[in-house]
C-alpha cells in the first residue's frame, strides 16, 4: 500500500490518497481525497481520466488504474507529479526508496 499526503496549493485542501500496487499497475483507490482543480501542467490523459472519474466533494469514489506510479499521482494532484517521490509507504520511504531495497 502507498500514501500520498500533501496540502494542495490550489485549493488549499489536505490531499490524501491511498495506491495499491497490482500486476496491472498502480490503482489509486476508491475513498481518496483528491485535488479537483487541474493545473496547466497536467498530462492530457490524466486531464481525460479526472473529467470521466466519479467525484464527489474531492473524494475519489471508484478505484482508478494506472499504468506508473507519476500519472496515479499526477490524477490525485491534479498536475503533474513524479510517482516515485509523491507515493510512499507507511512508514515514510518514498517509492524510489523502496523499490532500490526490494
Amino acid at each position: 500500500m502507498l500514501f500520498l499526503k500533501r496540502r494542495s496549493k490550489k485549493s488549499n485542501i489536505q490531499i490524501e490518497a491511498k495506491c495499491k500496487r497490482t500486476k496491472e499497475g498502480f490503482v489509486v483507490l476508491s475513498g481518496s481525497k483528491i485535488e479537483i482543480i487541474d493545473s496547466e501542467s497536467i498530462p492530457e490523459r490524466i486531464k481525460e481520466e479526472r473529467k470521466k472519474a466519479k467525484i464527489e466533494k474531492y473524494i475519489l469514489l471508484e478505484n482508478k488504474l494506472f499504468n506508473s506510479p507519476s500519472y496515479a499521482a499526477a490524477f490525485v494532484i491534479g498536475g503533474y507529479a513524479n510517482g516515485l517521490v509523491e507515493w510512499k509507504t507507511i512508514d515514510g520511504k518514498t517509492l524510489k526508496e523502496f523499490e532500490r531495497n526490494e
